[in-house]
């Protein structure tokens, strides 16, 4: 019981480290990202034409929902939001491929729209299997602490409660009295 508890504990602080991980991937390559094409498509676009700015609005939008969705498929832990950033990735990536400002992209690295669509599926194939652990882990007796002196008192504090002395004394009382004051 002792080996099979630890074993948990083991594959559940795994998984933990695969979701911070996938979450902080997602971070730095979508926010500060999104940040230098704040700067630079602010800088950029009031010096050309109003297309690029449409461009830069755009890709800065798809670059946070990118992370917000990245960030739903990780903390949510359900299958469901593990494809999610996925289809936003590969719109970033046709925006881009459209923007005819090469020199920028390369200063800003926001158009590398095929950095993103491989952490989204990079990402999405990894927590397919980290979602697979950590649910069999929600089933596993002892989930989420896996510690055996936590289950013990666990199942003490619950005999207690099934077995309260002073309840059994209330009902013993209520049983043998009539529930008149003329006993008195």
């Amino acid at each position: 019981m002792k080996n099979n508890y630890f074993k948990n504990l083991k594959m559940l602080r795994r998984c933990e480290r695969i979701y911070k991980f996938i979450f902080w991937v997602y971070f730095i390559s979508c926010v500060p990202t999104a940040f230098m094409t704040l700067i630079y498509g602010t800088l950029y676009s009031s010096s050309v034409d109003d297309n690029s700015a449409i461009f830069f609005a755009i890709t800065m939008i798809l670059l946070l929902v990118i992370f917000a969705t990245g960030l739903l498929s990780v903390y949510r832990k359900e299958p469901k939001f593990t494809y999610l950033p996925l289809p936003f990735a590969i719109i970033l990536s046709l925006v881009n491929c459209f923007d005819d400002m090469f020199f920028l992209n390369v200063l800003t690295l926001y158009s590398m729209g095929g950095m993103h669509v491989f952490i989204a599926v990079t990402s999405s194939i990894l927590l397919t299997f980290t979602h697979k652990k950590y649910h069999y882990l929600e089933q596993q007796e002892g989930f989420p602490y896996f510690n055996e002196r936590f289950e013990e008192n666990k199942n003490n504090l619950n005999e207690y409660i099934n077995n309260n002395p002073y309840q059994q004394a209330m009902e013993r009382y209520k049983n043998s009295s009539s529930g008149k004051m003329d006993d008195i």
